[in-house]
């Protein structure tokens, strides 16, 4: 029952929104600022920043406690004050704590998302935007507080998959897509920080030589998220520069 709920609750907050009554309110942003994370795509924390901002509160399952919180900040734009939204926080569970933090920018776009996963209060996911075009996307799949997995999208469709299978947060596993399927997978066997073994994508290995030494395995997708939102580390993480890979299948 208590996904389900949460299940409701997201796709209220992140779609349109359940019919609710907004009031006004001061809440302290959640600290979802983890730095560090490789790659394109930064966050601005001050959207999230409750000081000289209206705050809304909505209480989606009616118990007289807030789950949302909407940040608005007053512009100018052609002579006129303009309030846009800045920030939406999120108890997906409705414990109380908050779970999910969306950054926007003035046009409306979304900059920057990020989910606590398991509702232990860090963050497990954090999401990447350009012109509300998802560029990245970093997951820490084993909850110890740094990522282990990082996507990368180009017009939102994924290109590079990096992976520390060793969750050390050091990148050993490389795999590369071509519209939209797995392509070829490089290893970094040595910890040199390089790819020194190169396969290409497992079934067409597979059925091309069978009796072929087997790659390490690239790892299962990131599991479902427990809350229901979709796909920054305390410490700087470094993503080594792979080797030049082999050239794309036709």
């Amino acid at each position: 029952m208590r996904r389900i709920l949460t299940g409701l609750a997201l796709s209220c907050v992140v779609v349109a929104g359940c019919a609710s009554t907004e009031k006004p309110g001061a809440q302290s942003a959640g600290d979802a600022d983890k730095g560090g994370q490789p790659g394109v795509g930064t966050k601005d924390k001050s959207r999230c920043d409750p000081s000289g901002k209206k705050v809304a509160t909505v209480d989606l399952n009616a118990d007289q406690k807030a789950d949302v919180w909407k940040f608005y900040a007053t512009v100018v734009e052609n002579g006129a004050n303009l309030e846009v939204l800045t920030c939406k926080e999120v108890d997906l569970n409705f414990d109380g704590k908050k779970d999910m933090w969306v950054y926007y920018d003035n046009a409306g776009n979304i900059n920057n998302e990020e989910y606590d996963l398991d509702f232990d209060t860090k963050i497990d996911l954090w999401v990447y935007r350009q012109n509300g075009h998802i560029v990245r996307e970093e997951f820490d799949s084993n909850f110890d507080n740094r990522p282990d997995i990082w996507k990368f999208y180009e017009n939102d469709k994924l290109v590079r998959l990096e992976r520390s299978s060793k969750k050390n947060g050091k990148v050993d596993v490389w795999e590369y897509y071509e519209g939209g399927k797995l392509d070829r997978i490089g290893y970094d066997t040595t910890g040199a920080g390089q790819i020194d073994r190169w396969d290409r994508a497992p079934e067409e290995t597979a059925a091309a030589t069978p009796a072929a030494a087997t790659a390490p395995a690239a790892g299962a997708a990131p599991p479902a998220p427990k809350a229901a939102p979709p796909t920054a580390t305390p410490e700087t993480t470094t993503t080594p520069a792979p080797v030049a890979a082999p050239p794309a299948k036709k």
